[in-house]
């Protein structure tokens, strides 16, 4: 809860300094990992560990604080006290004309760095596929009592949350398209509303239960993740076609029926890659986590 709350403080600086893009993706993957945390943590054994207390850990302990922090220090100021030239003004000046969108930020990374965006999203289906392959067929027992030896509630979904939540499901999808659509041009994207898409996923599972939410995961995940993949690199291996370098986008304005010009880009299939691979690593944790919670309640009942 301590991690999550200076999470939050640090999107609350983004804000400060105008950074929308930064405070709304902040406050996603805060939410999410806060919420993905404490279902992992209900399974872990309640141990109490007696610290060391003598001098040589202390010892130890105060010179490899002092190392790391004076180290990271050392190099921080090397960093800012080095002279460097903005590239800024580039981005700036290019956004428009050369990826066809108004927010700088998405630009950045679908266009003119997305080399290095759809190595992200590769390692975050590697992610995925671990857990996927770790998870299956793990049975873990969770204990019948909490850290201070109370017994869990035998209300595990209560009724207010559970009929509060299914109404906010269909809202936050919305919200989440809503906010991939527009992220070209004003803050938002693939990325944070894949976020946005995986964090009311989570909030069902917690409200309602595995029963409810099971149905609404990805049954085949690394077919989902495969498909990300292919819309992101699939796009721009399409340039390659055009004499153009991998990854390059294409704009322009498409005159459609009865809707008039329309502002179309290629980083848009892009984007809705990098939509896909998020919302299916977070749903394939969800899910493993959903199985072993399934696994379990078999177990006890076959014993």
């Amino acid at each position: 809860m301590l991690v999550s709350i200076v999470g939050l403080v640090v999107s609350l600086t983004f804000v400060r300094f105008s950074a929308p893009d930064l405070a709304l993706t902040q406050l996603a993957v805060e939410a999410g990992t806060i919420l993905l945390m404490l279902l992992v943590l209900y399974y872990l054994p309640h141990k109490i560990c007696t610290p060391e207390t003598g001098i040589t850990r202390k010892l130890r302990d105060l010179l490899l604080a002092l190392g790391a922090g004076g180290g990271l220090g050392w190099v921080s100021w090397q960093m800012l006290g080095t002279p460097f030239e903005t590239i800024s003004g580039y981005y700036l000046e290019h956004s428009v004309p050369g990826g066809g969108g108004a927010n700088v930020v998405n630009v950045i990374l679908v266009d003119f760095r997305g080399f290095d965006t759809l190595g992200e999203i590769t390692v975050l289906a590697t992610v995925a596929l671990a857990a996927h392959v770790l998870l299956g067929g793990l049975v873990l027992k969770a204990p019948e009592r909490d850290g201070d030896g109370r017994r869990w509630s035998a209300e595990a979904h209560p009724l207010f949350l559970s009929m509060m939540m299914r109404p906010l499901l269909p809202l936050a999808i919305t919200v989440s398209v809503f906010i991939y659509l527009r992220g070209h041009n004003v803050p938002g994207g693939g990325f944070v509303a894949g976020l946005i898409t995986g964090v009311a996923l989570v909030m069902q599972y917690l409200a309602n239960g595995i029963a409810f939410t099971q149905p609404l995961m990805p049954r085949h995940p690394p077919r989902l993740l495969a498909l990300g993949l292919f819309l992101a690199a699939g796009i721009g291996l399409a340039s390659l076609f055009y004499g153009r370098p991998f990854l390059t986008s294409a704009h322009g304005h498409v005159p459609l029926p009865w809707i008039g010009d329309v502002e179309l880009a290629s980083a848009m299939v892009f984007d809705l890659g990098v939509y896909v691979v998020v919302v299916t690593v977070v749903l394939t944790v969800l899910s493993e986590l959903g199985r072993l919670s399934l696994r379990t309640l078999k177990k006890s009942e076959a014993d």
